[in-house]
């Protein structure tokens, strides 16, 4: 005859501490995994919304180039229409409602990796200088626009001596550094390079000027340009 005993589940057997902390750590690992690749992917995002904005700005200064007998906007000072930019991230307001009325808006305008560029204060800068200009999160390669080198400088989208327009660049991530930080530019206007990885850049979208967008590793990047401070491309 069965007892009660007979009937029971037997118990199962506790875990040990070493198993315990097997676990533990498994998790740990786990869960490191998951939030690594949170990042990536919403880096990943960054970066594809960033190609998308530089691709609204090639799109804008084609149909400007297209209005303008084929010729990129002149920010020289015998346009003052459109001169007065400090650095290559800066335009002159009036060239700003130029690129907006063509469909690039403020939103275009920022780097989502450096999203806080994209503030009223660096909008609204002529609020807080004298000059015309707003400060913006790519870099134009412009004719007048100051620290741009003359062999740098783009007139037109038809290329730049043996390069065709699908190799020269024209617009860009901001991918610069003072004293070799690139994490803090100081200055009225202080900020820091896009898409950054720990000290330096992971490398930066590239508007070409047939109008395509496409990433650049840093390790592929050199110093391009030369002032108060280094701007890599």
């Amino acid at each position: 005859m069965r007892t009660k005993s007979d009937y029971t589940t037997p118990r199962l057997a506790g875990f040990s501490r070493t198993e315990l902390m097997v676990v533990v750590a498994v998790v740990a690992v786990l869960s490191t995994l998951v939030l690594i690749g949170i990042g990536f992917s919403k880096e990943g995002r960054r970066r594809a919304q960033c190609r998308a904005n530089l691709r609204q700005i090639g799109i804008a200064l084609q149909l400007y180039t297209q209005d303008y007998r084929g010729l990129l906007p002149d920010c020289t000072a015998s346009n003052p229409e459109f001169h007065g930019a400090v650095w290559p991230w800066d335009m002159h307001v009036n060239l700003v409602q130029q690129l907006e009325n063509r469909g690039a808006k403020r939103s275009f305008l920022y780097c989502p990796s450096n999203a806080e560029m994209n503030d009223d204060r660096h909008w609204n800068f002529p609020t807080y200088s004298r000059g015309q200009t707003r400060v913006l999160g790519y870099v134009f390669l412009l004719k007048g626009v100051r620290d741009v080198p003359p062999e740098l400088a783009r007139l037109k989208l038809d290329g730049c001596g043996s390069r065709k327009p699908d190799a020269v660049e024209l617009t860009m991530d901001a991918t610069v550094n003072q004293s070799g930080d690139y994490t803090h530019i100081k200055g009225l206007s202080v900020d820091r390079s896009n898409h950054l990885s720990g000290q330096n850049p992971a490398g930066g979208n590239i508007l070409f000027e047939d109008g395509h967008a496409a990433w650049r590793p840093f390790s592929e990047m050199k110093h391009q340009i030369v002032a108060q401070v280094v701007w890599d491309f």
